[in-house]
């Protein structure tokens, strides 16, 4: 598996690295920390050139700059598990979404990391203008990264809260098997979702008519959702069962991605991982309205499964 990890300097990207640690990788997965310098530029910079000691002091800085991210990565990479390979340090002059994007596609990426927030967040959003640039235009999985409390370090021994949200979907089998490829540990405890859709107009009506027959009728139509429903869990229960992790079904009526958010504040997530499109994403789109919202929204980590064909 190839790991592109891209950190700035914020606390955000930090965090990432808190929840790395606690996963192991498939055997000879290859790690690299890239770290994108947003371009300087200096309206009339040109003229520097006719200035040759302004020019040295100019270029000087930007190789100090170039250092100190080499060693911010470098730093950064001597925290990983010690059984994992040593990441490859990357770093490089750019706009930070247009430089991830290329490196991942230089790296044929399996999986980006990003901080959910970084130096050019926008406050108002839970998901920072590049951390969503990443999302949408990213050709592999993304997981994004938002820090746990100061509890964290204490909890850390109990393992991880995930949320994995399911539905009929090969998109959907993807992200369950990417559960397992994660490795969480094995005191990690598990929820999986499948988040069947409320019964429409034409139901409610014929539940509401005097006639016996027709109440029969949607009441059959809602059993057999439910049916389906618990047919999905198990389905993905034995795709996830594995090294003793607690697996907890959890099968509720509503729509997808409220459902989604809702349930992982309920359980105090630290991680939710879903497909990329599926549960009501429109199939026009790379990602689906779902994965955005609840990307957007979650208050935890977010895992975006995309199911690549090789």
């Amino acid at each position: 598996m190839n790991i592109v990890i891209a950190l700035d300097r914020s606390r955000h990207a930090r965090a990432a690295i808190q929840l790395l640690q606690q996963l192991r990788w498939p055997t000879g997965s290859a790690f690299t920390f890239l770290h994108v310098l947003e371009l300087v530029t200096i309206t009339g910079g040109w003229q520097l050139h006719y200035h040759p000691e302004l020019w040295k002091q100019f270029t000087a800085e930007r190789r100090k700059m170039f250092a100190q991210a080499q060693r911010f990565l470098e730093r950064l990479g001597t925290q990983l598990r010690p059984d994992d390979a040593r990441p490859d340090v990357l770093v490089k002059w750019g706009l930070p979404l247009t430089g991830i994007v290329e490196a991942l596609k230089k790296q044929q990426a399996d999986l980006v990391v990003v901080g959910s927030r970084g130096l050019s967040g926008v406050r108002r959003f839970l998901l920072g203008s590049v951390s969503e640039g990443v999302l949408n235009s990213a050709p592999c999985s993304v997981l994004i990264s938002r820090g746990r409390g100061r509890g964290a370090s204490r909890e850390r021994a109990r393992g991880l809260r995930v949320l994995l949200a399911v539905d009929e979907s090969e998109h959907a089998l993807a992200a369950a098997r990417w559960l397992r490829a994660l490795g969480v540990p094995a005191t990690s405890q598990v929820t999986v979702l499948h988040v069947v859709e409320p019964p429409g107009d034409r139901v409610s009506q014929l539940l509401n008519t005097t006639a016996p027959k027709f109440r029969e009728t949607a009441q059959a139509l809602i059993r057999v959702t439910k049916e389906r429903g618990g047919q999905v869990l198990e389905r993905v229960r034995k795709v996830v069962t594995h090294r003793g992790l607690t697996i907890h079904p959890l099968l509720v009526e509503g729509r997808p991605a409220e459902e989604i958010i809702r349930a992982a504040a309920q359980i105090h997530a630290d991680l939710v991982i879903l497909g990329s499109r599926g549960m009501t994403g429109l199939k026009g789109t790379f990602l689906g309205s779902v994965s955005r919202r609840v990307a957007r929204h979650a208050p935890c980590s977010v895992l975006v499964v995309r199911n690549r064909r090789r």
